[in-house]
């Protein structure tokens, strides 16, 4: 064997067999053992990324050529998880696939290669910026608007359409943009959805009436109904879309929430130039809008005119609005007058109508009537429901008959009804009211033992105002500190009934603690509040709090418009004492001149 034969023998047996290219010592670890995962024959795409590497006969980079692939979509898949790849774990590797020039197939490929929202638009934003610079496809765009929305990154999703539309010159579709419109209500993004809509006539997308009237429904709901009326107008006029009867039921419904019936009126008379005509909806809401405006003979005369027309029919709401309308202006002869006409026109009464006659019976102090409706309900097995009773409690409350109310109560039990917030505070209240505290303290325990009920402040307060006017404050404060426990705050009717409590108690020091208290909370305390207990603290010989209070009360009230100056208070002190102790003796005018001596010295 010769010298070159035994070196050339030595040196085949030291190396491997297969010795790797040039081009995979080149590459990043990291990024080649991510290629070896994914991809069953990574060589050739490696050789496709570094293909200038190896250098040439004459020094420079050799540019060679990948083999031709199986198929041109397998070769761009691979070029997709490697962009994928090194866009998450080594972007400063990027630069090296401009000598690939990755199409926007595989960008597009890559995307959907991303584990999460946030590496979709990582990907997206470092093939389409600088240094690859890759134009996005459409498909592309629309793609990760719609994996951030999912995600609930709309804002981010807004920025890219913009860009899309803008800087790339795509247009959406119908179907597209109603996703995108649909995706931004569901966040709120209320405004963001009127501006996409606006715009469907420039993309040339004709939208659907639903997505505008579930936007206009959204917008009354958050009380923007001059915005709605606004938009709607100027949509039918631009003829941006087609409104429907729901379109017109939507914003008759807002304009009635907010009392504008007059222009309910003229909405329903254009609805013939859009070829559409009111129904039995349109017409329930026109005859409920009537009757909350205190124009119940209007309302009761659109119900005349469809049972004299006969081209839609007026059902069960119908007339239970004009039975409402009737029983709130406390005429329960016209309201019994429509429900009989109600039942002779055949149609049955529902829970709401009944409530709404027994409610009305109550008002107006006529229990007897009241339970006639209650027995009659359940004489037509209509099942009496929480407001049922509720409606019925409140009736013998305010008609003195306590023990009546409790006697419902006790019946809900039987009818397998739990009493709401409502129920409670009615109960509640009228039971402080006969200074029956104790009774009252039960019926707020029990309400503290529900937890699907939320404790509201206006049901502790007559318990907190009963127990101080007995003088029992530390009670109270008692009631106080559980409302706070049961994560209720006190509001400022709370902290001015403990404040007065505890001042009649003569027990200054406790007051001044609860209205301190009080201004911390951020419960601004009104001038009755701070004149009553000015008043008590003259009355205690403590001039020097009364500064302290009237500059917390004017640091933290906005809604105390003068508060009266020490010497004012001092003054209307001494005439109080002297009307209180003088007046009785004797007549007013007989010590007129005495009462304007002390005033002038004072």
């Amino acid at each position: 064997m010769t010298n070159a034969a035994a070196a050339a023998s030595s040196s085949s047996a030291s190396s491997p067999p297969n010795p790797p290219p040039p081009s995979l010592s080149l590459m990043p670890p990291r990024l080649h053992a991510l290629l070896c995962i994914y991809l069953p024959h990574p060589r050739p795409l490696v050789r496709l990324l570094h293909y200038s590497a190896a250098p040439g006969a004459d020094g420079r980079p050799q540019q060679k050529q990948l083999p031709p692939s199986p198929s041109h979509a397998s070769s761009e898949l691979w070029i997709a998880k490697a962009l994928a790849a090194a866009t998450l774990l080594r972007p400063r590797h990027l630069p090296a696939f401009r000598r690939v020039d990755p199409s926007p197939l595989a960008a597009a490929a890559a995307l959907r290669l991303a584990p999460c929202a946030s590496s979709a638009l990582g990907i997206f934003t470092a093939l389409h910026c600088s240094p690859l610079s890759i134009t996005p496809s459409a498909h592309s765009c629309q793609y990760i608007i719609v994996v951030l929305c999912k995600s609930g990154r709309q804002a981010d999703a807004l920025q890219l359409f913009d860009q899309m539309t803008t800087h790339y010159g795509y247009f959406p579709d119908a179907r597209f943009l109603s996703f995108l419109v649909n995706s931004c209500m569901c966040a709120n993004l209320l405004d963001a959805s009127v501006t996409l809509l606006s715009k469907a006539s420039e993309f040339g997308c004709r939208i659907e009436a639903y997505a505008y009237n579930k936007l206009m429904s959204l917008l009354i709901g958050c009380g923007r109904v001059h915005d709605v009326v606004a938009l709607f107008e100027r949509w039918i006029q631009d003829r941006v879309y087609s409104p429907d009867v729901w379109s017109f039921n939507v914003v008759i419904k807002g304009v009635c929430r907010v009392g504008y019936v007059q222009k309910a009126l003229e909405l329903v008379e254009r609805m013939n130039e859009f070829g559409c005509s009111p129904d039995t909806v349109t017409h329930n809401i026109l005859v409920d809008g009537l009757c909350r405006t205190n124009e119940v003979s209007r309302g009761h005369e659109v119900l005349r005119m469809l049972q004299r027309d006969g081209v839609c029919t007026p059902n069960v709401v119908t007339f239970t609005s004009v039975i409402s309308g009737y029983c709130k202006a406390g005429k329960m002869e016209d309201a019994m007058a429509v429900y009989n006409d109600m039942v002779a026109s055949g149609i049955m009464p529902n829970a709401v109508t009944y409530n709404v006659l027994i409610n009305g019976y109550g008002k107006v102090g006529d229990m007897g009537s009241a339970v006639e409706v209650y027995q009659q309900m359940t004489r037509l097995r209509c099942p009496p429901d929480v407001v049922t009773f509720s409606s019925l409690i409140d009736g013998y409350c305010r008609c003195g008959q306590l023990d009546d109310a409790l006697r419902i109560w006790s019946d809900m039990a039987q009818h397998r009804i739990q009493p709401n917030v409502y129920t409670f505070s009615i109960i509640i209240h009228s039971l402080c009211k006969q200074n029956r505290s104790d009774e009252a303290i039960d019926v707020l325990n029990e309400l503290n033992l529900r937890p699907d009920i939320a404790p509201r402040a206006f049901i502790y307060n007559p318990v907190i105002d009963v127990l101080c006017k007995c003088g029992k404050v530390d009670e109270a404060y008692l009631i106080q500190k559980s409302m706070k426990e049961k994560g209720c705050r006190p509001d400022k009717y709370t902290y001015t009934i403990l404040i007065i409590g505890y001042c009649m108690k003569s027990r200054i020091s406790e007051a001044i603690m609860f209205f301190h208290e009080m201004v911390e909370a951020g419960c601004s305390p009104d001038s009755i509040t701070v004149n009553c207990f000015i008043s008590c603290l003259l009355k205690a010989g403590m001039p020097n709090e009364v500064d302290h209070v009237m500059r917390l009360a004017s640091g933290g009230a906005s809604s105390i418009q003068e508060v009266p100056s020490p010497d004012i208070q001092l003054k209307a002190l001494i005439l109080e004492e002297w009307r209180e102790v003088i007046f009785p003796l004797a007549e007013v005018l007989h010590l007129l001149p005495v009462f304007l001596v002390l005033f002038t010295v004072v």
